[in-house]
């Protein structure tokens, strides 16, 4: 009986011992709508996460989970392993809610160059929002739209740039031609009610 209770015994810490092992392949991960990509570059002890405008470095807390405190809110964020190519991130604090990223196939999401482009015409437009403040609505659209396309695949950009450009045309006092369209390519403007 001792014997099978060993063996019994081994096997659970064998099994749990494997579940402890995945390793996240480092990559960019994206949320099935495709709305937000993050990059995550990972070691056994600690999980780097590349957001657009932050990079937060998450500890092994146990098991297959990371844990990042915000230096300034206090809010203590984590992210579970779940594959070799799946996180879940969540809030102990919030209860049950949590977000599923997948890694990316490398032509589903922005590269490191439309990423650099794009996050640097975000830039511009936020300046344009301080210089003319008059039209800092219509420039903090086309910051956002260009913030969108430095990170999201092609599908989410288009959706979420489709309402971003609805949006301008409520505002614009020329509906015919968008005022960035570096940042909203023509046949979304067109495309847009």
């Amino acid at each position: 009986m001792s014997l099978r209770f060993l063996t019994l015994a081994l096997l659970c810490f064998i099994g749990s011992n494997v579940a402890a092992q995945i390793k996240l392949t480092s990559g960019q991960y994206t949320t099935e709508d495709g709305y937000y990509t993050v990059t995550i570059n990972f070691t056994d002890k600690e999980l780097t996460l590349i957001e657009p405008n932050r990079t937060s470095v998450y500890h092994k807390l146990e098991g297959n989970v990371f844990q990042f405190i915000h230096p300034t809110n206090k809010i203590d964020y984590r992210i579970a392993v779940t594959s070799p190519t799946t996180i879940q991130t969540f809030k102990p604090a919030a209860g049950s809610n949590r977000y599923t990223l997948r890694l990316s196939s490398k032509d589903a999401t922005a590269s490191n160059e439309q990423f650099n482009t794009y996050f640097a015409l975000a830039e511009k437009y936020k300046a344009k929002m301080l210089s003319d403040k008059k039209d800092a609505q219509l420039w903090s659209f086309c910051a956002a739209a260009a913030m969108a396309r430095s990170s999201m695949n092609n599908e989410g950009f288009k959706e979420y740039a489709t309402q971003v450009a609805s949006s301008i045309k409520l505002i614009a006092v020329n509906k015919t031609k968008c005022p960035c369209e570096d940042a909203i390519p023509v046949d979304i403007w067109n495309g847009a009610k």
